[in-house]
């Protein structure tokens, strides 16, 4: 199929697509502002292509039907028009001294500093167009073309094939609980079926808390009692600093100023921590400037929090 689609009009394939989508030829052509036969000469030309019936119009009973081989070119054209969306976005952009690049808040404030200074003497600090937002929220700018570069957190190392991954290294979570609540006491990792009878509060929104949490209670098959769910991480602090419930965060997040509030390390055997890359596409050709961003990344120190560049 790879080698037809080199020689096809890939407006044929846009209007194939909608004619999938929409199963009306006026509708199609409306869209467009073509004329229906238009479309009608398109659905042929790909149909001659591709030697294969693609479209049945059914014009006893009105009704436009679109055969197996119509739904294998469908799934393909969806392929084929991202591909050439984000061809459109890196072209567009391969002029600008701008670096779209993606960065989750909480590593934008624990190890971002670390290299702020690097970047400002390098010149790249002023070029940064960031995009703060969540870890999953930047795959998916990723993959669109909105962000090129981004560190991003996962709970297990980046094993995709469509992205190019540096990682830098990774962090524990843990249990955060207030120094009023009994646990706090505990000398000892805890586990996490002693937690069953807790009221957690849940970071959710731009964060992957909440689906560390959502595994291990699915593992021990517990159900917890989620009093309140917020994306405002001083919020969640300040919930669990005032005993409402007990949370997950990574650990360096609680620093010395967070008083009344106590990190307990978690004595489980699930393989998830705070794994931190930095990532682009496989496919995507870096510029000198972007080149020089990613080395000075890869010299974050993870284990390190206290803004010093290494």
């Amino acid at each position: 199929m790879q080698s037809r689609l080199s020689n096809m009009n890939t407006r044929d394939l846009s209007y194939f697509r909608i004619l999938v989508e929409k199963r009306n030829y006026t509708e199609v052509a409306e869209m467009f502002s073509v004329s229906q036969p238009t479309i009608t000469q398109a659905v042929k030309r790909l149909e001659k292509e591709f030697d294969s019936k693609l479209v049945h119009v059914d014009r006893v009973h009105q009704k436009t039907e679109i055969t197996r081989s119509g739904y294998l070119l469908y799934e393909k054209s969806k392929v084929i028009q991202k591909n050439i969306d984000l061809a459109r976005k890196e072209i567009k952009a391969s002029d600008s001294e701008k670096i779209k690049f993606g960065l989750p808040p909480i590593i934008g404030t624990l190890y971002f500093p670390q290299v702020v200074q690097k970047l400002a003497q390098e010149s790249l600090f002023q070029k940064l167009q960031i995009s703060e937002s969540g870890s999953s929220e930047l795959l998916n700018e990723l993959d669109n073309g909105n962000v090129d570069i981004a560190v991003i957190a996962t709970i297990k190392p980046i094993q995709n094939p469509k992205y190019e991954v540096e990682y830098l290294g990774s962090r524990p979570f843990s249990v955060i609980v207030s120094a009023k609540n009994p646990l706090s006491k505990s000398t000892k990792p805890v586990d996490f079926r002693d937690l069953m009878a807790e009221r957690f509060i849940r970071l959710t929104g731009k964060y992957i808390h909440s689906q560390m949490l959502e595994d291990y209670c699915k593992y021990y098959e517990i159900e917890p009692e989620v009093v309140y769910d917020t994306p405002d991480i001083s919020w969640f602090k300040s919930l669990i600093r005032a005993n409402v419930g007990i949370g997950i965060l990574v650990r360096d997040e609680v620093g010395e100023y967070d008083r009344d509030l106590v990190c307990l390390d978690i004595a489980n055997p699930l393989p998830e921590s705070f794994n931190i890359s930095v990532v682009r596409r496989k496919s995507y050709i870096l510029k000198p400037d972007e080149q020089k961003l990613v080395d000075i990344l890869q010299r974050m120190n993870i284990k390190n929090t206290n803004g010093g560049y290494y």
